[in-house]
């Protein structure tokens, strides 16, 4: 998609519930209606990369660490491998160390299983892993719950935050990076969006249409 294809699919997607409206838009909004869709291109795609299921992503969006982000990840005295992530880290999509057999969900530091991990005799195994997210400061980390050897090495798959910013200046041919098994839920995502500085009841329906195409609600 490019920036011109976005701005007409959200006119559409928003025409679809005000058709039957009585007073569309003034003339004023009319006017910046274009700056306002353009303006939320960038937190649409954040919010769908961020919360699609990964089936629906793209290999395009999908990264690995570079070799100088892997010198931050350790495996400690203690088994755990801690890594810290990168500043433009949207999403993780899947995380193990090479000895897990599977990549479990990823929990939260403030959840009950994390302190689970503050025991040894409690805490996540090789083959029964865990996977915190932490904060260190205003840096995030990765603890992983536990390595088999010191040998092991990290698998990582992650989202990025899209390095495109978008502004009222931006050409309709400039391209958004939006996969295109999420092509609806973006375009309804930013269509909810704008209806949020024109129309707080429209943007509703816009933003649980966008919902319902990601399998959400």
């Amino acid at each position: 998609m490019n920036v011109g294809d976005v701005v007409k699919r959200v006119r559409a997607a928003i025409d679809e519930l005000m058709v039957n409206d009585s007073g569309f838009l003034s003339n004023s909004d009319e006017a910046n209606l274009r700056d306002v869709i353009v303006d939320k291109i960038g937190y649409g795609l954040n919010w769908v990369l961020e919360n699609a299921p990964s089936e629906l992503l793209d290999i395009d969006s999908l990264s690995e660490l570079t070799p100088t982000e892997l010198t931050h990840f350790q495996i400690g005295d203690d088994g755990v491998g801690r890594l810290q992530l990168p500043d433009d880290l949207l999403r993780i999509v899947e995380a193990r160390l090479s000895s897990w057999f599977r990549a479990p969900e990823i929990v939260s530091a403030q959840s009950e299983v994390y302190l689970m991990q503050q025991n040894r005799y409690t805490r996540g195994t090789w083959d029964r892993p865990v996977s915190v997210l932490t904060h260190q400061g205003t840096t995030r980390q990765l603890e992983m719950y536990s390595a088999k050897t010191a040998d092991d090495t990290l698998q990582l798959l992650i989202v990025r935050k899209p390095t495109a910013i978008y502004n009222t200046d931006t050409q309709d041919s400039a391209s958004v990076g939006v996969p295109i098994r999420l092509e609806p839920a973006f375009v309804y995502h930013v269509a909810g969006l704008t209806m949020l500085a024109f129309r707080e009841d429209i943007a509703s329906s816009l933003l649980e249409l966008s919902e319902k195409y990601l399998g959400r609600s």
